[in-house]
């Protein structure tokens, strides 16, 4: 008897023992499961939001409608996940200086560009011609100067919008005739989505300075979690600045 009650007093140590004890537990960082993403769903102020803003963009109420009911059959738009050369009509509307164009997908949904044009001109050639426009799709905003050969650009929006997301950022360059151009700064970016998530955003500069071979460049990533069961998509929205121009690249990679 003596033995079991030091064997039960020992127990009851060992039990007071553990329970003092902050057993902390780690913070996990976890990454949406397909299962997580496929419960992703657009409420009804999302689905009212792109429809406005398909019909702002040149879409009928009647088709805007039609492609809400495509997102709650659980289907992705075209403007979403197709790039604009594979857009089935173009439209181009010029307003002063302001470039509007409005590219249409085989389902009747839209994706839209605006920059302003023209530019800046860098340079005249001996003949007499211009040379070194910036020709830059949704590069607008911001302002530039010139002086003798070198155009100096600051805060320039890049923005490329579709139908549930967009991307968007900010950045500094410089063109100059008869030298490699450079991108100095991008950044103040925005993604955003009507109904899903994104993960993984990076913004960064692949090449400052434009080469012999390559043009500088400025990109931001990420990958995007669509609602209704639309899956992960990795999207990149690329500011290419070399050749005495700037131009924005829509990729779809990461």
């Amino acid at each position: 008897m003596k033995k079991l009650i030091q064997l039960l007093s020992l127990g009851s140590a060992l039990v007071l023992g553990f329970a003092n004890v902050n057993i902390v537990k780690a913070d996990v960082v976890e990454t949406k499961s397909v299962e997580q993403q496929n419960m992703l769903q657009y409420s009804q102020e999302d689905y009212d939001l792109i429809k406005q803003k398909q019909v702002e963009k040149g879409v009928t109420p009647e088709k805007a409608e039609e492609l809400i009911n495509k997102l709650k059959n659980g289907e992705v738009l075209d403007a979403d996940i197709l790039s604009p050369e594979q857009a089935v009509k173009k439209v181009k509307e010029v307003n002063g200086e302001l470039v509007t164009i409005t590219y249409f997908f085989p389902d009747g949904s839209a994706s839209q560009t605006q920059f302003t044009d023209p530019s800046v001109k860098v340079g005249e050639l001996k003949s007499g011609k211009t040379k070194g426009y910036i020709s830059p799709n949704s590069i607008s905003g911001g302002s530039c100067s010139t002086v003798t050969y070198t155009t100096s650009c600051t805060n320039r929006l890049i923005s490329y919008q579709l139908a549930t997301y967009g991307f968007s950022f900010y950045a500094d360059y410089t063109l100059v005739r008869y030298d490699y151009d450079s991108i100095q700064w991008a950044g103040n970016w925005n993604i955003w989505t009507a109904g899903g998530t994104y993960t993984n955003p990076s913004m960064r500069i692949i090449r400052s300075k434009e080469t012999s071979s390559a043009k500088a460049e400025a990109r931001l990533s990420a990958t995007l979690n669509l609602a209704n069961g639309g899956g992960s998509i990795s999207r990149s929205l690329s500011l290419i600045v070399g050749g005495d121009s700037a131009t924005d690249s829509w990729n779809a990679y990461y």
